[in-house]
Formats: C-alpha cells, sequence, structure tokens
C-alpha cells in the first residue's frame, strides 16, 4: 500500500471511530423527558457527577433553594431562555412548572441532563434545580459549575415584583 493510502485508510479509520463512539454514546444514554412528578428528589450521597439545589442538596454551594418574588410563569419564562442562551443545549420537556434540558459535550456528545422545577410559596416563586452525567461517574466538576451558574444567573436578573400564585 502506498504512503497516501495509508494516510487515507489513517483519516478513514480516525472518522470511523469517532463516528462510532458517538453513535454508541446516544445508543446508551437516550433522551427520556422527566415528568414532574419525577423530579429527582435526590443525588446519590458520594455522587461527583450530580448537583441539586433542594432540601437534599449536593454539590450546590449548599443551596437548598432558589427563592425569587416573581411569578411563576416569568420565572420559568427566564429560566428557558437561560437555558436557550447555553450551547449545546436542548430543552426535551417543558411543561408550566417544569423545563427538561439537555446540555451535550462539544466533541463525545456526552448528556447531562438539567431540570429545573418552579412551585409558588408564601407569595414566592421557589426553584429546585438537578444537573447529572448519565454515564460516567464523573462530571469534572461541570454539574456544579452549571448549577452555580444558573443559581447566579436568577439572582441576578431583573424581574417584576409580584406575587406567586
Amino acid at each position: 500500500m502506498t504512503k497516501k493510502g495509508r494516510a487515507y485508510l489513517l483519516v478513514f479509520g480516525i472518522i470511523f471511530t469517532y463516528a462510532g463512539a458517538v453513535f454508541a454514546i446516544q445508543i446508551s444514554a437516550p433522551d427520556y423527558p422527566i415528568e414532574p412528578d419525577k423530579f429527582p428528589t435526590n443525588c446519590p450521597e458520594d455522587s461527583i457527577n450530580c448537583s441539586l439545589i433542594a432540601p437534599n442538596h449536593h454539590r450546590s454551594g449548599n443551596l437548598t433553594e432558589i427563592r425569587i418574588n416573581a411569578s411563576l410563569l416569568e420565572v420559568m419564562d427566564e429560566v428557558r431562555k437561560w437555558v436557550d442562551s447555553q450551547s449545546g443545549t436542548s430543552i426535551i420537556g417543558d411543561w408550566p412548572e417544569q423545563t427538561h434540558a439537555v446540555f451535550r459535550t462539544l466533541i463525545l456528545r456526552f448528556p447531562d441532563d438539567f431540570l429545573v422545577q418552579g412551585f409558588c410559596d408564601d407569595g414566592d416563586s421557589v426553584l429546585y434545580v438537578y444537573s447529572k452525567s448519565r454515564l460516567g461517574i464523573s462530571d469534572l466538576g461541570v454539574n456544579k459549575a452549571r448549577v452555580e451558574s444558573f443559581a447566579e444567573h436568577m439572582a441576578n436578573v431583573e424581574m417584576a415584583t409580584s406575587e406567586c400564585v
């Protein structure tokens, strides 16, 4: 085989291997929307690929909730805007009180689930946030950073003050 032929074979092998890896990842972790009544209430205790802002918080800077004095409709619209502004995301489940998005890594397209659930409590909109890698045992800190970035955004966004009903 010629040197040029070996180079073509090598390039083809790399492309085939990459496509096969991405295909295997997608088959191993298909998209299934998590409905509001199935919102995860905890992360595995020793998990390093899951973050949760909720009463059983995990890798979230000890946040147990995000509380905003605005209508739940406006708050959930802002949640969707933030998700849409992030690269590599798609919303796979959307209800008035919950949004389920998937974040995918750039090269191998590993999926991370990102859920935000909202409800009214004492006139405020309250958000719980869950972010977890579907595959692997570590997320290299990505989900923790994502949850903290989202919480910071929601704390700083301007919304009309109103009672949540």
